[in-house]
């Protein structure tokens, strides 16, 4: 899959000469240089700004040494073609290799280990008071499919916005709006689990039917959780609308998970619970009597 990834991630040059060019035939050298040397998805962005022009090349390279080659050679080509007459007319320079990436995902990945161990021992303990009645672990699974869920459907629709508007790449933004979407995905989960425990240990166990609690617990939940997304999507909707940029891209992605959360805590991850444990044939005939 060919995912378009942000300058921060692939590798980015970003010059300020203290001098004002002809913008449109800089950008045409720098765009057939660049083409010469074979680097492939290149972008350059000439803008000038008093008596300043800041040049910014994004563009794919392999490795942090390819992105320090290439700026040397961007100094040496301003220099050939006269666009500045020293070195001292660079105001600043700098660059951003893919070793971000890299390093992006190593966090990614170490966040999620430590995330799910994290989270098997907290179910471990917090639910152990009804593990005769359903084991911790199965919540647990029940838990990470319903993030992974909760997750995906953002992530999609990200991915679409991304196919109808060229602009928009994956960048650190939508990292952290990940991230973020993992951490939340759980809380409904949790609390729908949380209030399932609590109905459980006040039934007497031999007269308990385990479907006709979960439903109760889930209606019992369903309106706080609904409040607590609505009051949250509005807020989202807000900064969807007034802001720019990466955050617009935040709100977007938060909000849809805001309502793919909502969907998976009520109606993916108790009936899923339910199910596993493998009462609901011995059961269906009390709960349609209720």
């Amino acid at each position: 899959m060919n995912v378009r990834l942000s300058e921060e991630f692939t590798g980015w040059v970003k010059i300020t000469i203290s001098n004002v060019v002809d913008n449109e035939a800089l950008q045409t050298n720098l765009t057939d240089y660049l083409t010469e040397q074979n680097y492939q998805n290149t972008n350059v962005l000439i803008q000038t700004e008093w008596t300043t022009t800041e040049i910014s090349i994004k563009t794919k390279v392999e490795s942090d040494e390819k992105v320090n080659e290439l700026s040397n050679q961007i100094e040496d080509k301003l220099l050939g073609w006269a666009y500045i007459s020293t070195t001292d007319e660079i105001i600043s320079q700098a660059i951003t290799g893919p070793s971000v990436w890299n390093y992006m995902q190593k966090t990614a990945r170490n966040a999620l280990l430590i995330w799910l161990a994290l989270m098997a021992i907290y179910m471990m303990f917090s639910f152990a008071a009804i593990r005769k009645a359903i084991p911790p672990s199965t919540l647990a699974v029940v838990t990470i499919i319903t993030m992974i869920f909760d997750v995906s459907i953002p992530a999609g629709a990200y991915g679409f916005l991304m196919m109808i508007n060229n602009s928009i790449t994956l960048d650190t933004v939508f990292i952290i709006a990940v991230l973020t979407n993992m951490g939340y995905s759980i809380n409904d989960t949790i609390i729908v689990f949380d209030r399932i425990r609590e109905n459980i240990q006040n039934k007497n166990e031999k007269n308990i039917i385990y479907g006709k609690v979960f439903d109760d617990s889930l209606w019992q939940t369903m309106r706080r959780s609904i409040g607590t997304s609505l009051s949250t999507l509005l807020v989202i909707v807000a900064m969807y609308i007034f802001w720019t940029g990466a955050i617009k891209n935040f709100s977007f992605t938060i909000g849809i998970w805001v309502l793919a959360g909502s969907f998976s805590s009520i109606f993916i991850a108790a009936p899923m619970a339910y199910l596993a444990m493998g009462k609901y044939k011995k059961e269906r005939k009390a709960m349609l009597q209720e």
